[in-house]
């Protein structure tokens, strides 16, 4: 029983060594020729393929430059067996060859370059300046907009000019409108109210404007 044994793992040690190594390679890039950076790739088989039960599962993951390795252990019945290489949900067939003039001994390799059909994704910070982008553009549009209104008006003009509009108040004699620096002015000389007591009047008015802003 103890031969049986030694002989049993002297035969798997045996096949594990003559094994064969099959290494599929290359690059995986997007139709405007960027780089799939850091996606899996994995094999799998087409329906009823059994040939090709053993390599399911199998893959690996590409790097920043898009470069990817898949090692397969093959046999030489391995030979002509069609693999699917899964890459962001596309379908790529390959087939493996073996029997390859240029190569020998038991290492066997094959360049396959993958591009894919669909568009890279957005990455987040296209989509951050992209935002910025427009609120920068909105917010310029609406200083634009207000500034255009304001410069339709002539007390808009005087403040875009630097200089504030004077003030109107009413005239508490006649309820006639007029700048309110000159108020006094004209209660003493169109009214004939004594100084005196037109700055009372005047500073009265103004105390009371000055109520109904605050309320």
């Amino acid at each position: 029983m103890r031969t049986l044994s030694v002989a049993i793992l002297l035969i798997f040690a045996t096949s594990t060594v003559a094994a064969d190594t099959y290494t599929i390679y290359g690059t995986i890039k997007y139709p405007n020729n960027t780089a799939v950076q850091y996606e899996e790739i994995e094999v799998q088989c087409e329906p009823h393929a059994y040939d090709c039960a053993k390599f399911s599962g199998e893959g690996g993951m590409s790097d920043f430059g898009g470069g990817y390795r898949i090692e397969l252990p093959v046999e030489d019945r391995d030979e002509g067996v069609n693999i699917q290489l899964i890459v962001r949900g596309e379908t790529f067939n390959h087939q493996i060859t073996l029997h390859n003039e240029n190569q020998d001994g038991t290492d066997h390799h094959t360049m396959l370059n993958i591009t894919l059909e669909q568009e890279p994704p957005i990455s987040p910070v296209s989509t951050g300046l992209l935002c910025g982008t427009l609120f920068f553009i909105l917010v310029f549009a609406n200083v634009i907009v207000r500034t255009g209104r304001q410069l339709m008006t002539p007390e808009g003009r005087q403040r875009f000019q630097g200089r504030s509009p004077m003030p109107i108040t009413t005239c508490p004699v006649c309820d006639g409108k007029i700048r309110r620096h000159l108020l006094v002015r004209h209660l003493i000389v169109e009214h004939g109210i004594p100084v005196d007591k037109a700055g009372a009047m005047a500073g009265l008015q103004f105390s009371d404007e000055r109520k109904d802003m605050g309320t």
